[in-house]
């Protein structure tokens, strides 16, 4: 059986050991095999991220391609639960994330537990899989994993150490592709404790030194070989102000915490209009992908949306001579820089201050993107299968040569769109919003092939990306209309807050600017109408309406009252009612007069009719109904007295013409035990008709008395 070298082995013991994989993967393959079409490669496969959505991400590509056949560990804090699908967890101690030591001591204890897993790691039979993060393209990490005896996925490290951001410049100057200009102003074995203020601030004046001698007023960024989703990066618009570069290498060092591998590089166009296209071109070994890759970002550099061309489109972003130079560019760099697995060339495509168009190549991402499916989807094996990136990873570790892929038909255009939960505003960025994601609402869609939603409580320090969803068409517009459907349609249901990132996305894939191909990868939200309020539903309504009501009442002061009814303040309130009316004395009428045997039933009907002329019509109060609704008594029968009396002063007053006891009332009054006299005494008004559920034939049939 191969086995891969230990830590601190020669890198040509590195090599060997991969030679040696392959050799095993010829054995019982053709030289041109896709994943679907291999059995596992591994039986194990350990997933090492505390994102919930890479983690699912892995999972989810070897459920696909193997299903059952592939038992997947998930590493995870103590505490937490593992997501749905997994096979079992390897608990790490929380904040412990790329602390080999400590990780190597829970698996050595996983392994006393399960002596199978244990036979798999002595066999070199389980790979370690870390997803997307920094942590996949560090070659210490894999030294560190393969010491382990885990197989190592990602960059060989002497061809991932050669890719790094300084590196990777240093490749492109050497076979002629253009890129920034750059100043290193540390190389990766510098050694600064941060935690030491005064080395801290002795690293910081050297660094602005470097950045003085450079005599040049030329905008920039600072920028760390180990950042990545706009972390480590910082702008510098005046690299001739002090103030200004110690802030931009403070913010560098804050976010990493290491001192090691930062350089200042100008940034594109500055002597044109600024705008640029970030362009992606996908590499597997030295094979460089079908299509390119367009991404649109927000100020913090932090990407929003990736869309995958085939060739035939590029050229509504860039030249199509352009785009054949730069992927010739990109299979020179990953040659030169003996890449062996899955890459990333990242460029940047604007037009100079003359009108031509130019490439400037920035950096290699060594590590699987969020967004590969926005290119993979563009692609299919021999049999009519969809790439799956991490299979192809364990298929590499394994051994087996990167296979030749046919374009997808009627597929011309991915997206890979990411679902955030926060409020983006007119510069992109986004004030995350907290809560618990219970899932996906909406119709399915035909074309969405992929889509994820990592459920549970939403992580800002883990990761703020809670899914993805990836969508084909045949055409920009045909791509752009199905976004909008999509995010029209579709949404993540959270429990605890609401958020305007769906109507975001469906502006931007309305705006007339993005869909004519005019809006840069550096300006994707400043041509769009921000939503200022997310979309309401139940939740929201119960959330913002109901529940404050509940707790605080219709009015300050009333709300939840802890007592049983009848509870201390509606006794006082009573009291205060009852005190309050008894200064009043309710009006006479002619009802009054008719009940007292004083006036004939026809003069009463006489002024009613009069009165009802005068308002244009009549009411009839229910006070006792309401006054069971606030009071919690289904039949209020005990608060018949002061709801009566309150009708016959102030309903009176306000044109009321009759006043409703109801006979469940009464009925209440007499299942208690009260008298029944007493009941028909209190609920009888002095200057109006009592009556029960008749108010509407009463009222409406005195239209139909005679009227002679």
């Amino acid at each position: 059986t191969a086995r891969l070298p230990a830590c601190g082995a020669a890198p040509g013991a590195f090599a060997q050991a991969r030679a040696a994989l392959g050799a095993q993967a010829a054995r019982h393959s053709s030289t041109n095999i896709s994943a679907p079409l291999a059995p596992p490669p591994f039986p194990t496969v350990i997933t090492y991220n505390q994102s919930k959505h890479a983690t699912q991400s892995v999972l989810a590509d070897i459920r696909a391609v193997w299903g059952n056949r592939v038992r997947v560990i998930q590493t995870i804090e103590e505490g937490k639960q593992r997501l749905p699908g997994m096979d079992g967890a390897l608990h790490v101690k929380p904040k412990s994330w790329g602390d080999m030591e400590h990780f190597k001591e829970r698996l050595d204890w996983f392994c006393t537990q399960d002596h199978g897993f244990a036979a798999q790691r002595g066999s070199q039979q389980v790979c370690f899989m870390p997803g997307w993060s920094a942590f996949a393209e560090s070659s210490e990490a894999a030294r560190a994993v393969t010491a382990l005896g885990l197989v190592w996925p990602g960059t060989e490290p002497v061809a991932s150490e050669k890719l790094e951001k300084i590196g990777f410049k240093r490749i492109c100057k050497s076979v002629g592709a253009p890129t920034p200009p750059f100043v290193v102003l540390s190389e990766e074995d510098l050694k600064v404790d941060l935690a030491d203020a005064k080395a801290k601030e002795d690293c910081v004046l050297d660094f602005m030194k470097s950045v003085a001698s450079m005599n040049t007023s030329e905008k920039g960024l600072i920028k760390s070989i180990h950042g990545g989703g706009g972390k480590g990066t910082a702008h510098l618009d005046d690299p001739s102000d002090p103030a200004q570069v110690r802030a931009s290498v403070e913010k560098v060092l804050n976010e990493m915490n290491r001192a090691d591998g930062i350089y200042f590089e100008q940034k594109v166009n500055t002597k044109g209009d600024g705008r640029f296209y970030q362009l992606e071109l996908e590499v597997d070994g030295e094979t460089v992908a079908n299509g390119g890759r367009f991404v649109w970002f927000n100020s913090r550099l932090q990407k929003v949306v990736e869309i995958g061309l085939s060739d035939d489109k590029i050229p509504l972003f860039m030249p199509a001579d352009l785009y054949q130079k730069a992927r010739q560019w990109s299979h020179e760099v990953a040659k030169q820089a003996g890449n062996n697995t899955r890459g990333t060339m990242e460029a940047l495509v604007f037009k100079n201050e003359k009108g031509e168009f130019e490439v400037q190549f920035i950096e290699c991402n060594r590590r699987p993107q969020v967004e590969n499916e926005a290119l993979a989807l563009l692609q299919q094996d021999s049999a009519g299968h969809r790439r799956y990136t991490f299979a192809e990873l364990m298929m590499r570790a394994k051994g087996y040569p990167a296979p030749v892929f046919d374009a997808a038909a009627g597929i011309e255009v991915v997206l890979h769109a990411r679902w955030l939960h926060g409020n983006p505003d007119s510069d992109g960025n986004i004030a995350y919003q907290a809560g618990s994601i219970l899932g996906m609402t909406g119709p399915r869609l035909d074309f969405v092939p992929a889509e994820l939603m990592a459920p549970g409580e939403i992580s800002f320090t883990s990761d703020p990306q809670l899914g993805k969803s990836v969508i084909v068409a045949g055409s920009w517009e045909e791509m752009c209309d199905r976004a909008a459907l999509y995010f029209k349609l579709r949404r993540p249901t959270c429990l605890g807050s609401s958020s305007t990132y769906a109507q975001t996305m469906y502006n931007l894939f309305t705006s007339p600017k993005f869909r004519a191909g005019e809006t840069a990868s550096n300006e994707t939200f400043k041509h769009l109408d921000i939503p200022e309020y997310s979309t309401r539903g139940i939740l929201n309504i119960l959330q913002d309406q109901v529940a404050p009501v509940m707790i605080k009442g219709y009015r300050p002061g009333e709300g939840v009252d802890k007592d049983r009814w009848p509870t201390p303040t509606v006794c006082e309130a009573v009291e205060e009612l009852h005190a309050a009316l008894g200064k009043e004395a309710p009006s006479a009428t002619k009802y009054t007069e008719f009940a007292r045997g004083e006036a004939s039933y026809e003069d009463y009907v006489k002024q009613l009719r009069e009165q009802l002329g005068a308002q244009g019509g009549g009411w009839v109060t229910v006070g006792p109904r309401d006054t069971a609704q606030q009071g919690n008594d289904s039949e209020s029968a005990s608060l018949t007295a002061i709801s009566r009396r309150n009708a016959e002063i102030w309903a009176e007053k306000a044109g009321c013409v009759g006043y409703e006891i109801g006979g469940a009332q009464y009925q209440a009054g007499l299942i208690r035990g009260f008298d029944p006299a007493m009941i028909m005494k209190l609920g009888l008004p002095y200057n109006m008709p009592a009556h029960s559920l008749q108010r509407s034939q009463y009222v409406n049939g005195l239209a139909e008395l005679p009227t002679s």
